[in-house]
């Protein structure tokens, strides 16, 4: 009897037990059948190469200016994995999208990050996480929240960021983007004091306007306002090597106002297709409660500073046949007294530049001298011809001179000053087997001039330059 009425309760509990599931099951069915979503899954996998460079320690990245030149240093060559993958579910609709992506930054072959034996290694990151949708009863507004890439200009700030996003088109055919971002909000011991509360960091605010007015000319402005008011834990700190907004976040308070305006114009002319690129900006604004450390060592008595600069950017190009040829200028102001309580240096707050594959990102990205539009707070004031020609529809290649100068003398050793950063000869070539697949190799050299002795090591320094910079690399990039 006893027996009986066990199997009898143990049988009537997994019938409950199932029935409870089936329902449950039919439950999330039907509630992703009224939500249903379409799944996309995307990938950038690069596998980079640094094939040969006699200057290892200039490639150290160090915001506007990492590196240092050695009298001796050694060759390097290393390979290195930096991997992206996201997931983006949209709904039926599309009216509602989610997307969240990992990466895998920087594992080099060998090294114990996770590219050594068994590969083994904490190395997996959040990259983006965020939601999009459609503004309920408009056509085409929409709003994205949370960790995602942001743009609002790209020598100011495209950087992935958390922030709100409004977007969408107004009458006579202007787009428009409403931003707010929200910045390093926590003091330089990583610690709030017992004051924050978590709303007085780092805010910033951008409008962007952009407008098509016809066929072969589109028009753009933009203006950021970027405040901080931390409570301060003492003075922070600036220097030269690590000139950008983020990183004067900590213990400081600032207002900083950048207005810009961008235009792109095409026509077909005889030659072939013509093309003029032009960008302009000015900041002005304030930024308390920091030191400016600059690259000597100099003291800078001031913790109050006026900011007042400009960056000008413009390219001349032409599109004939299978060639494109482009000339590049680039202006960035400097600061040229580092004594006195004002920055005339254009300050960027987060990007990725590539201009110059000496003295910005290249193919290696994690390996760079510089990720701004400028050298240290010196400025840039860059030159650059560029010819790319098609060999194949799936091969391109690539050749460049870049007349690297400062905006502003920096001091030499022996008591002179120089803006001449170098000639810089280089050349890409690009070659897709598959149309998702890129094999591709770079080079460049740079014939340093008397600038660069002051980012040589102290033993080097005399007022001339002394060292000269190779750089060759490549990559094997899968995109899907």
């Amino acid at each position: 009897m006893g027996g009986n009425l066990q199997r009898f309760t143990q049988n009537t509990l997994k019938r409950n037990i199932l029935a409870t599931a089936i329902a449950g099951m039919t439950t999330l069915s039907g509630s992703w059948a009224a939500t249903a979503a379409e799944v996309e899954f995307h990938g950038d996998m690069d596998n980079r190469f640094q094939a040969y460079t006699n200057q290892r320690d200039w490639f150290a990245g160090g915001n506007s200016g990492g590196g240092t030149l050695k009298d001796d240093e050694p060759t390097e060559s290393f390979g290195e994995v930096k991997y992206r993958f996201w997931a983006k579910a949209t709904s039926d609709d599309k009216k509602v999208t989610g997307v969240f992506a990992t990466e895998i930054g920087g594992i080099r072959y060998g090294e114990g990050s996770g590219g050594d034996y068994s590969g083994d290694g904490v190395n997996i990151e959040t990259r983006w996480a965020y939601v999009d949708f459609l503004v309920p009863n408009t056509l085409d507004q929409r709003v994205s929240l949370g960790l995602q890439p942001v743009s609002v200009n790209r020598h100011v700030w495209t950087e992935t960021a958390t922030a709100a996003v409004w977007k969408g088109s107004l009458g006579s055919g202007f787009d428009y983007q409403l931003l707010w971002g929200r910045g390093d909000s926590s003091n330089e011991s990583g610690v709030d004091s017992e004051q924050d509360e978590g709303w007085d960091g780092a805010d910033n605010f951008a409008i962007n306007l952009n407008k098509r007015y016809s066929p072969n000319l589109s028009a753009g402005l933009f203006y950021l306002y970027q405040m901080n008011d931390q409570i301060a834990e003492g003075v922070g700190t600036v220097n030269s090597r690590e000139y950008e907004l983020k990183s004067i976040a900590d213990n400081s308070k600032y207002s900083v106002s950048s207005f810009g305006v961008e235009m792109d114009y095409g026509q077909e002319t005889s030659l072939g297709r013509m093309f003029v690129k032009g960008t302009v900006i000015g900041q002005s604004g304030t930024i308390e409660g920091v030191n400016f450390v600059p690259l000597n060592g100099a003291t800078n008595p001031n913790t109050n500073y006026d900011l007042s600069t400009v960056l000008g950017r413009g390219e001349l190009g032409l599109q004939f046949g299978p060639n494109q040829l482009t000339y590049t200028v680039l202006y960035a102001s400097g600061d040229g007294n580092e004594q006195d309580g004002d920055f005339d240096a254009f300050i960027a707050t987060d990007v990725d530049f590539s201009d110059s594959m000496i003295f910005q990102e290249n193919m290696t990205s994690d390996d760079y001298f510089a990720e701004t539009p400028y050298i240290l707070d010196k400025g840039y004031f860059m030159n650059k011809l560029q010819l790319d020609h098609k060999v194949a529809a799936n091969i391109t290649v690539s050749g460049m001179i870049v007349y690297n100068r400062l905006a502003e003398d920096i001091a030499l050793a022996d008591g002179s000053s120089s803006k001449d950063l170098g000639l810089e000869f280089g050349s890409k070539v690009s070659y897709f087997p598959y149309p998702s697949l890129e094999l591709s190799a770079e080079a460049a050299y740079l014939a340093s001039g008397d600038a660069m002795d002051a980012l040589e090591e102290t033993a080097l320094q005399d007022g001339k330059s002394d060292q000269d910079i190779v750089h060759v690399a490549g990559r094997v990039r899968y995109k899907f």
